[in-house]
């Protein structure tokens, strides 16, 4: 499992945060539910001494 820390992002707020566990590595451009959120993976950064890497997903225009 690949470990994550979100944020779920319109334009530039952050609406929701939060952690994630995913069977496979997810890579930037890929789309991504979270939740009821549908949105793009824009970034995937690691942390300084966290096993968790940073996730930033991007909301659609329609913010669903």
């Amino acid at each position: 499992m690949h470990a994550y820390r979100y944020e779920v992002r319109r334009g530039d707020e952050v609406v929701a945060t939060g952690h994630l566990s995913h069977e496979r590595p997810l890579q930037v451009g890929e789309e991504l539910k979270i939740g009821r959120c549908l949105g793009l993976v824009r970034s995937i950064e690691p942390q300084l001494h966290e096993l968790e890497l940073q996730l930033v997903v991007e909301l659609g225009r329609d913010g669903a």
